[in-house]
């Protein structure tokens, strides 16, 4: 899977809050987000185990 800078990843998160709140359940937030990562060269064969573990840290940090 490509790897993306700590920077990248912040601002996937903040394209969330910004377009669809800061009050979604897991569930919707790994939809968008996956919805997302599928216009990203690299990301659409990744490994579900390195999905998930993506997916968990901006979990993280659109709580943080």
């Amino acid at each position: 899977m490509q790897s993306l800078t700590t920077e990248q990843k912040e601002t996937l998160v903040e394209i969330i809050k910004e377009e669809f709140g800061e009050e979604m359940s897991l569930e919707e937030f790994t939809d968008i987000l996956l919805g997302m990562l599928e216009d990203v060269a690299g990301f659409e064969a990744s490994p579900e185990e390195e999905v998930n573990e993506l997916t968990n840290q901006l979990w993280k940090n659109y709580h943080g």
